[in-house]
């Protein structure tokens, strides 16, 4: 199987782009990776899994692929310069906003998250990042714009950032962080204790929330770009995401740094029903919305 042009859609929904809610958007791009590359056949990896998924949702009792779901397929930024990139994310995510649908990011590595931000910046008030890494260098490798380096550039977009599942750091994120007024986090062994009043700051927010793969504890999801031990389980990451989806209005969502490995499907099948839970939670807030 070519990984790149997988020809079918996600939870092979039916859903025409006119009638969706929620499109999403393949962005093959891996190019600033300082360890492992193959991020790039992340998307196409997690389109296929969901082919294999029950679509119903015992928790939500609801079919999500019933919920207007529509896939874009890779778009033209495999191997190209950063910039290309950049333009060609923000300018399709721009579209899809136009047209009034919520955008669903899959990477891909984290750079991919800044240009779709940078189309959403005029709504966002706040960012909720899950990752193993607080991802605040100001320069990495010799690039402004990098998987290391895509918190920092989104603070620059957004002034609130609540980073979720942080257990390693440098010594440069951590003074960039001390004197940071805007950017919070919530370690990993925060939420293995279960503490998450961090996140009552959210409620009433227009937020966005962004998905690094290695937030998840190595074993669950050993595929990952950067893989940290002490992550979170997957029971921890959906509770979460549940409660983000609860406080504030989620305008738009990626998932981002799942590197897949041919011999082992079971990560893809996670990331897939990741992708899973947080429409179901997003579209069950809309749901409770319309009722009040």
């Amino acid at each position: 199987m070519n990984w790149l042009t997988v020809p079918f859609s996600f939870l092979a929904s039916r859903s025409s782009y006119e009638e969706s809610r929620y499109v999403l958007l393949c962005v093959p791009y891996d190019s600033t990776e300082s360890w492992a590359t193959g991020t790039r056949f992340g998307p196409a990896a997690i389109i296929e899994a969901s082919r294999y998924m029950d679509d119903y949702d015992i928790e939500l009792d609801s079919h999500t692929s019933e919920l207007g779901i529509f896939t874009i397929f890779e778009l033209s930024v495999l191997g190209k310069p950063e910039d290309w990139m950049m333009n060609v994310v923000e300018t399709s995510v721009r579209r899809l906003l136009s047209d009034g649908k919520i955008p669903v990011i899959l990477g891909g590595e984290h750079t991919v998250s800044l240009p779709t931000l940078m189309a959403l910046r005029e709504e966002v008030e706040h960012v909720v990042i899950f990752d193993a890494h607080p991802d605040l260098y100001d320069e990495y490798g010799g690039r402004k714009i990098s998987h290391a380096t895509v918190c920092r550039r989104m603070s620059e977009l957004v002034g609130e950032i609540t980073i979720i599942g942080v257990r390693t750091m440098s010594m440069e994120e951590k003074e960039f962080l001390n004197g940071s007024d805007g950017i919070s986090v919530i370690y990993a062994d925060e939420v293995h204790e279960g503490s998450l009043e961090n996140l009552d700051n959210l409620s009433g927010k227009k937020l966005y929330l962004s998905m690094d793969l290695d937030v998840l504890d190595p074993p669950q999801v050993p595929c990952i770009g950067n893989p940290e031990p002490g992550g979170l389980n997957y029971f921890e990451v959906i509770k979460i995401v549940r409660k983000v989806m609860e406080l504030g209005d989620v305008m738009g969502m990626d998932f981002v740094e799942f590197s897949p490995c041919p011999a082992m499907r079971s990560d893809a099948y996670l990331v897939a029903r990741l992708v899973q839970k947080a429409i179901g939670y997003h579209s069950s807030h809309l749901r409770n919305k319309e009722l009040r």
